[in-house]
């Protein structure tokens, strides 16, 4: 019998449904029974310009995780490209989030990034979730390019799967990961 996966982990390119992809998967994990808890980030657009992005727990609390700097009132202490990202508004709500809920639940952490490593507590959770004696059954999404260490030990985990969602793929990609997630989690 093959092992079970504890780490399902999404990658693929800026864009092409990832985050769309996390939020059906937990939806459907959570109609069959299954706890879950965490967060997604999303997109903050207006007029089909890209203002930033927020982080957005499974409950529904948002708050913003990066803003244009042209928007911003308040200084920064980090940057991506145009976009800089609020550390403590992330943290306040992420953090939380990541509560650890009793076996077998899931916990959703959407996205495991550049923008979210600027907080080293995110970035402890993030390592103590992915270690050996954690039982946590996690959901997350990474880059699809090459990174930080710890992105690179969560791409190649043991006890994970990573699938890589395209544009060509995307749509039907959900069935295989929902079968890994039932098996893994023994639901029926």
């Amino acid at each position: 019998m093959p092992n079970k996966l504890k780490y399902f982990i999404l990658t693929g390119d800026p864009g092409v449904g990832k985050t769309t992809l996390t939020k059906k998967l937990c939806e459907a994990i959570q109609k069959l029974g299954t706890q879950a808890s965490g967060f997604y980030t999303e997109e903050v657009r207006k007029d089909r310009i890209r203002l930033g992005f927020d982080v957005v727990t499974l409950e529904g609390e948002r708050g913003r995780l990066a803003r244009d700097q042209s928007l911003l009132t308040e200084p920064v202490k980090y940057n991506v490209g145009k976009y800089g990202v609020l550390v403590p508004e992330f943290e306040s709500i992420a953090l939380y989030s990541m509560r650890k809920l009793p076996p077998p639940s899931l916990l959703v952490i959407d996205e495991i990034g550049k923008m979210e490593f600027f907080s080293a507590p995110f970035k402890s959770q993030v390592k103590e979730v992915f270690s050996p004696g954690s039982d946590c059954f996690v959901l997350a999404t990474i880059p699809i390019r090459k990174g930080d260490p710890l992105i690179e030990s969560v791409r190649s985990n043991k006890d994970g799967k990573v699938w890589v969602v395209t544009k060509e793929n995307r749509n039907y990609i959900h069935d295989e990961i929902l079968k890994e997630m039932k098996l893994s989690l023994e639901i029926s």
